[in-house]
């Protein structure tokens, strides 16, 4: 890889550390309307999955269980049951869509139920409702979709989004009536910028106005000296390496090597209704199970990037009864029949950490479903566990057979990170079918292709 006078178009550390992926293209951008393509998704549009284990009771005699058909679904033998959730979507994300997916095998003439998107303020307070689906009677099990983007509604930290999932007067008899995933969609967005400029050699006439703003109002730029930015400078590859580095936290953590996230043991909630459980105090908080009526699960959903590579799962656990005790087991599941792996406690062995590793497991849509089972007897804190920690690694992703750009043939050594620029809409190409991959980068490029990338926000 060669350059001239500067960084060469390829990127590739870029297309590295953010895990990009595909769609149409158009030339790059020579104005500040573009919005930025997600860190990790395969179009504009990236997707937050509330879970059907997401979901809690508005209060503890609400009845609950998670039956399964197709899918984990969240349903209720209490008259007019009522559960909520609260996406965590990223400040100065467009909203774009929500997809319901449920089943309701009520007859006809039986009850509905809802699903709302509501705004509310950081306490919790009402400030509207930003769209609902009905599930209706003898609809089966289906999706719905309602189109948000006309709302022109932007997530911002005095406000979040709770979704409820109402139910109807009368518990269904005899009938499977649940609602599963619920996929909030979303586009991240270039920040507004301000209306002075912060370099005095980018106006608010330049193409790169707001692209540069969000890089300087994020820290990762202080211009050239002499409050200058120097748009028409050519970028070095150490300057660069400053760049990235800045942008994404030193690097390492967005890039291809191991990053980890830690599921402490509060977030594991009942599998139904029946489920008791208690918590030890300090300083080695771990829950254990009391009771059960039928299946003794504690369980919760894991939100990992989209294709992703899951290589190690940990089960951090205490176990103090007599060897030969039923073990405590951690189950991890990327849909209800797709078991990834399993990860169980040695009765006897006292306080430990299982694990299991080497599992090159590339994660799809759907949040990772994780439980523990608790094996007899059960009952105290002798069997107890802290938490679990998820180990994965990004990557890029797979370019297609064909090349969209001319000038970057298959065999070339930055095909797939090219393409992976191209998919995610950060780069159109400079023209005529043309990638340009010998052509040095300015700043004034380097920070459209950064802010874009990184869905820098003011908000």
């Amino acid at each position: 890889m060669r350059t001239l006078g500067g960084l060469t178009l390829r990127m590739v550390a870029l297309a590295t550390s953010l895990g990009l992926a595909s769609s149409p293209i158009s030339a790059d951008p020579v104005d500040g309307s573009v919005t930025a393509a997600p860190k990790f998704g395969t179009a504009n549009d990236s997707v937050y999955a509330v879970a059907a284990y997401d979901f809690a009771p508005i209060d503890s005699s609400t009845q609950y269980a998670h039956p399964v058909i197709g899918e984990f679904l969240l349903s209720t033998a209490t008259p007019y049951g009522t559960f909520f959730a609260s996406p965590e979507l990223p400040n100065g994300a467009l909203l774009r869509s929500m997809n319901v997916a449920y089943c309701n095998f009520n007859p006809p003439g039986g009850d509905d139920f809802l699903v709302i998107l509501e705004d509310t303020d950081v306490e919790g307070n009402f400030l509207g409702v930003l769209g609902s689906v009905t599930a209706h009677a003898n609809d089966g099990c289906t999706s719905q979709s309602i189109d948000l983007a006309a709302l022109n509604y932007t997530v911002n930290p005095s406000e979040r989004l709770l979704v409820w999932t109402i139910f109807g007067p009368d518990p269904p008899v005899d009938a499977i009536v649940g609602v599963g995933a619920v996929a909030v969609a979303y586009r991240l967005q270039v920040s507004r910028p301000p209306l002075s400029p912060t370099f005095s050699d980018v106006p608010l006439t330049d193409p790169g106005y707001p692209y540069i703003e969000a890089l300087a109002a994020s820290g990762v730029t202080a211009g050239c000296g002499g409050g200058l930015f120097c748009p028409g400078s050519d970028v070095t590859r150490r300057q660069m390496a400053v760049f990235l580095s800045r942008s994404l936290g030193l690097g390492y953590r967005f890039g291809t090597v191991e990053t980890s996230v830690p599921v402490p043991e509060w977030q594991f909630r009942p599998f139904d209704d029946t489920v008791k459980y208690e918590d030890t105090g300090p300083p080695d908080l771990a829950r254990y199970l009391v009771s059960a009526d039928h299946a003794p699960l504690l369980v919760t959903s894991v939100d990992l990037p989209r294709g992703a590579v899951l290589d190690q799962v940990d089960f951090n656990y205490c176990d103090q009864r007599a060897e030969g005790s039923g073990p405590m087991t951690l189950f991890v599941f990327d849909a209800p029949n797709t078991l990834i792996a399993t990860v169980s406690a040695n009765p006897g062995a006292g306080c430990a950490v299982a694990e299991v590793a080497g599992l090159d497991y590339t994660v799809g849509d759907a949040k990772i479903l994780t439980s523990v089972s608790f094996g007899v007897p059960y009952g105290d804190s002798l069997s107890r566990f802290q938490g679990a920690r998820f180990t994965y690694h990004l990557q890029v992703s797979p370019p297609p057979a064909t090349a969209t750009f001319g000038d970057v043939p298959t065999s070339d050594v930055a095909f797939a990170y090219v393409e992976a620029l191209a998919a995610s809409g950060i780069t159109g190409g400079c023209g005529g079918g043309n990638f340009c991959p010998n052509s040095p980068v300015t700043r004034r490029q380097m920070a459209i292709f950064l802010a874009k990338a990184l869905g820098l926000s003011f908000y």
